[in-house]
């Protein structure tokens, strides 16, 4: 299975530091600078890849009943970030918090967070306000997740990122929004999703609950590159401790479209530099990623993210993938 390729203009990256930026395709059709509130009841919650759309049943403007969809993030994300998908049955009241179709009234919407009768706020895009606590890990081995903040932090520094003109011009034609698609590190590292890391003194083992797909990474601790290494959509990657810092390098990725993150290609000579350190707290690791690319980015370019101790989190089972037709659904932005 697929899911979405990653696709968000660089200035919607910048403004949304402080919240989720999209995992899936441009969010240019919302107005992210206003917030609407949208009164009325649950009359369907579609739980689906590569995105879940709650339709909330309302009056409209001209007195008449209106189905208003409001957009969330992928069911991964979600389950990360505490979703209660059961508290948001068909019939029950709700006040939902949006972002506007820019295109005016009666179109899909993109959800904030919406409010149930009994106070429970239940995140969407807007990351959730609950506290919790986190438990301290022995090593970098367990269950790690970045919050919706890390995640936004994250976006905002791929948009800062040295990106030659060639690179800026192809984002810009947003020829992989609205795929399913697996994405490669940098941007499969920075999602605010499950991922697990199992240390081994022959190897090191990174799975990934990436909305669908169950990505794994397999990474020899061996010193160098095989001289015969073909190039994958993941790469070859080799692996070293630095004192305390896992240090895994990866070569021999295959040219992709979005391969440096939102519409951003990368190169046959993409190179990753990836440092894991488990902070002074335990509850939190540091990851550090430093990339370069020859034909895409004019200098190495590096982003910092922490990722939450998360041994409550399980990966989901037999979620559905990312589909075809829910993926080009933004595109219609008119309830189904």
């Amino acid at each position: 299975m697929r899911r979405l390729l990653a696709a968000m203009p660089i200035v919607a990256a910048v403004a949304l530091l402080g919240a989720p930026a999209s995992a899936h395709h441009s969010q240019s059709m919302f107005d992210t600078s206003k917030e609407i509130v949208i009164e009325g009841k649950v009359a369907r919650f579609d739980w689906v890849n590569p995105h879940m759309y709650l339709v909330v049943e309302t009056v409209g403007p001209d007195g008449k009943k209106a189905l208003i969809e409001g957009e969330g993030l992928g069911i991964t994300q979600a389950l990360v970030d505490g979703l209660d998908r059961d508290a948001l049955k068909p019939g029950t009241p709700v006040v939902m918090r949006a972002n506007p179709n820019r295109g005016g009234w009666g179109k899909q919407v993109r959800i904030m967070d919406v409010t149930t009768q009994d106070g429970e706020v239940h995140p969407f895009y807007a990351a959730n306000t609950r506290t919790r606590v986190l438990t301290p890990a022995k090593s970098l081995d367990g269950h790690w997740a970045p919050n919706r903040a890390a995640l936004g932090a994250a976006f905002g520094a791929l948009a800062r990122w040295p990106v030659t003109p060639e690179g800026r011009a192809t984002q810009a034609e947003l020829k992989a929004d609205g795929l399913c698609f697996v994405e490669p590190i940098p941007f499969l590292a920075v999602l605010d999703e499950l991922r697990t890391i199992e240390l081994g003194d022959k190897e090191v083992v990174m799975r990934f609950d990436n909305t669908g797909d169950h990505v794994e990474r397999i990474i020899p601790m061996t010193a160098t590159h095989p001289a015969d290494v073909k190039p994958s959509l993941h790469g070859h990657a080799i692996g070293r401790w630095d004192g305390e810092t896992l240090v895994i390098d990866t070569v021999a990725f295959e040219p992709n479209p979005s391969g440096l993150g939102t519409n951003v290609p990368s190169s046959a000579g993409k190179h990753t530099v990836e440092r894991l350190t488990l902070m002074p707290d335990r509850v939190r690791l540091r990851y550090e990623i430093t990339v370069e690319d020859p034909v895409y980015l004019t200098a190495p370019a590096m982003l910092t993210q922490q990722w939450d101790h998360r041994p409550d989190l399980e990966f989901s089972q037999d979620p559905p993938g990312c589909d075809a037709n829910e993926a080009a659904r933004y595109k219609s932005s008119v309830p189904k």
